[in-house]
């Protein structure tokens, strides 16, 4: 009875002990826990303290627009308390270059990424590379293939072709009558989307109309001179009897504006009549220039300020976990020479105070 007593008393202790054990066990590993859960959020804290760093990768490096567009970037990333690695290529034909730039940026690890694509398609395996390293991308200025990006900022082209589209159709119904005209496109590197976009939206509301296309043609290269060449060859096979026959002509970006307008500059020189309305699209200091002179009626421009500001916004949005917007238009206006005298906002639009 004695040994029974003995082995029972051992067993209870030994149970006693072990839940002792167990206990103590127990809230070592919730402390523990509880203490790595600590260490996470602070953490956390201390990450969300870091200023983000966010790459921004144009088009290219030149010219006014994406100069305005870097200053409308770096103000949003002074605003937001953030840091920006503006890089880009030197002309909008370097569809390698810009991947280079995109495998860069992801191999640095940046928080997240801005881009202008050069083309829809080349740049679409480079978008979700970077997605896939957890790094977000927002498009903005032009559209890219897949939808792996977290928003798109631009300005809606189509739209905006269509508003050039309508501006010409009205002068020529005033000048020849309703369906009257025959019209010339100039666009800009093939595979560019926003450009195909604004031609898209311009061709549809003009043949709509039932006006003539007699020439819907793309530049020789990316460059102004290249612009200006294609232009004049398209037009001289347009002369007849001394004269332009051409009724109205629409040129898709900055660069093809200005390859048109020297190309028709260049044969009012040499003497031949040129009574076109020409809508370009973009503008600057010498579009602006030639607007006022009378050689160019209108131009359909967009915000690249405030396109470079909410490209940066909307990423740094996404960032800190707040709601983005998957499409985010930046506006369009249709600037004439009286538009641009009697309202301020198209002029501080344009860049004239």
């Amino acid at each position: 009875m004695r040994k029974y007593q003995r082995k029972t008393a051992y067993l209870w202790s030994g149970l006693i002990l072990s839940a002792m054990l167990f206990m103590l066990w127990g809230c070592d590993a919730k402390e523990n826990n509880e203490s790595t859960q600590s260490k996470q959020s602070t953490q956390a804290r201390e990450n969300n303290k870091k200023p983000l760093t966010l790459a921004v990768i144009p088009k290219s490096t030149g010219g006014e627009f994406w100069q305005t567009v870097e200053a409308g970037a770096r103000k949003a990333a002074n605003d937001l308390g953030v840091e920006i690695k503006w890089e880009g290529t030197l002309t909008e034909t370097e569809i390698a270059e810009q991947n280079k730039i995109i495998e860069n940026m992801i191999n640095l690890g940046v928080d997240g990424i801005a881009l202008a694509p050069l083309n829809a398609k080349a740049m679409s395996k480079r978008v979700q590379d970077a997605v896939q390293a957890n790094i977000p991308v927002v498009i903005f200025d032009s559209a890219v293939d897949g939808d792996a990006y977290s928003s798109f900022v631009a300005t809606d082209n189509v739209q905006g072709g269509k508003l050039g589209a309508e501006y010409v159709i009205q002068q020529l119904n005033d000048k020849l009558g309703s369906g009257k005209g025959k019209i010339v496109v100039l666009r800009y590197v093939q595979g560019t989307a926003s450009t195909e976009a604004r031609a898209q939206g311009f061709l549809d509301a003009v043949k709509q109309a039932g006006l003539e296309i007699v020439a819907d043609v793309y530049p020789e290269d990316g460059s102004v001179a290249g612009a200006k060449k294609t232009a004049a060859n398209t037009l001289e096979g347009l002369i007849h009897d001394n004269k332009l026959d051409v009724d109205g002509i629409f040129a898709c970006n900055l660069v093809s504006a200005l390859g048109m307008a020297a190309a028709l500059n260049d044969l009012r020189k040499s003497g031949i009549a040129v009574d076109s309305i020409f809508v370009g699209f973009d503008s600057s200091e010498k579009l602006i220039k030639e607007l006022n002179d009378g050689s160019i009626n209108a131009l359909v421009v967009q915000n690249p300020h405030k396109m470079g500001y909410l490209a940066v916004e909307t990423l740094v949005k996404h960032l800190r976990g707040e709601k983005i917007e998957t499409r985010v238009d930046t506006g369009v206006e249709v600037v004439t020479k009286d538009k641009l005298q009697q309202d301020p906002a198209i002029r501080k639009l344009v860049g004239v105070e």
